[in-house]
């Protein structure tokens, strides 16, 4: 063997095993402020705000070759396998396996995390309020294709708050059973795929018969007993149904991101970067919102998102989702928003919480 390459390859094994007792460092440590919080009033052992500053410190320091988002992996898996060792943590995603909501799961809490499959948004937020879990994730809103309008409305009638944002690139592969393109005659996907992949569609594949399935692990599900089909989804789904893919990327817009949210009964800290949702409605009268949104603008607060909501009570009232930068604890976004609230016809606090990483 080459002496130089013999010399690196012993150089490694003596990293690798300083790494391990690093990491074995970090988990008994880990143990020790887990045994300390368990004694103290907030004896949640997952804290957002604390993650997400340890994911931002490491990014701050990161000088390569490692890019950013492989060390957020790496270092997310290292917190879920601590985590793992205090708590069974459990968490409610729109499934099956495979799905965007998924991959939304594991980059927030990593592997070590006790997962649980749901077919429908409500049933994520009812295993939260029964505490048959700890956590849910489910969409809010996707780039291209606008607001989640259930979750909204769950987030207005649910006794829930935000902990929580996730922002994905979705990016969607055509899977299928068969090798060959030319041979597809039908193809399932959630109904909001086809939307964002409309003109590919059309181009490529025009005559196909469309089937719209629940998610699109469900459809990945589904074309592994049919012939002659296929379906959307991502790539992690042509491993997990032993898929073919038959083509990367075909979305319309590579721009695609979609924002999941964790959902939870407890507030959050502040970690620094931190976003805050509300939920409002004003009198219906000229004026009236700008008025109710003035604090704002007044306490120099900027406001990152605003969205109509129909009340479903009486035709053209609206309520209104707003997101603002900052925390609630923040003196500024405290007395803003208390001065809305006294304007307002129905006010919801949903949550502060970090900012998507």
């Amino acid at each position: 063997m080459n002496e130089v390459l013999k010399k690196l390859r012993k150089e490694i094994d003596q990293i690798d095993s300083a790494i391990l007792n690093l990491l074995s460092r970090r988990a008994k440590t880990a143990k020790k402020t887990a045994k300390i919080k368990s004694n103290s009033k907030n004896k949640n052992i997952f804290r957002p705000e604390r993650e997400a500053q340890i994911i931002r410190n490491i990014l701050k320091l990161n000088k390569g070759p490692l890019t950013d988002e492989h060390l957020s992996i790496i270092y997310k898996e290292i917190i879920s396998s601590c985590l793992s060792l205090e708590t069974d943590l459990k968490v409610s995603f729109l499934g099956p396996t495979g799905s965007f909501s998924g991959l939304a799961l594991k980059k927030v809490f990593g592997s070590a995390v006790s997962p649980t499959c749901r077919d429908s948004i409500i049933e994520i937020f009812d295993d939260v309020i029964s505490k048959t879990v700890d956590y849910g994730i489910v969409p809010i809103e996707n780039s291209n294709q606008g607001s989640i309008n259930q979750t909204l409305e769950l987030l207005i009638d649910k006794p829930l708050l935000i902990c929580g944002e996730i922002n994905l690139d979705v990016k969607h592969c055509l899977l299928s059973n068969n090798k060959k393109f030319s041979s597809i005659k039908t193809i399932y996907a959630h109904e909001q795929t086809f939307l964002q992949c409309k003109d590919w569609l059309t181009k490529n594949l025009p005559n196909c018969k469309k089937i719209s399935t629940s998610s699109n692990s469900e459809a990945a599900r589904r074309v592994t007993k049919i012939k002659n089909s296929a379906a959307i989804a991502s790539h992690d789904c042509s491993s997990e149904y032993d898929l073919h893919i038959l083509k990367n990327n075909i979305q319309d817009c590579f721009n695609n991101v979609t924002r999941f949210i964790l959902i939870g009964s407890e507030d959050i800290d502040m970690s620094g970067k931190d976003k805050t949702s509300i939920i409002v409605s004003a009198n219906n009268k000229s004026g009236a919102l700008y008025s109710l949104l003035k604090p704002l603008s007044t306490n120099k607060i900027s406001m990152t998102k605003i969205e109509s909501i129909p009340t479903k009570r009486k035709n053209w009232e609206y309520m209104f989702f707003l997101d603002v930068d900052g925390h609630i604890k923040q003196p500024k976004i405290k007395k803003a928003l208390n001065l809305i609230k006294k304007k307002s016809t129905f006010f919801k606090n949903l949550g502060s919480y970090p900012k998507s990483i």
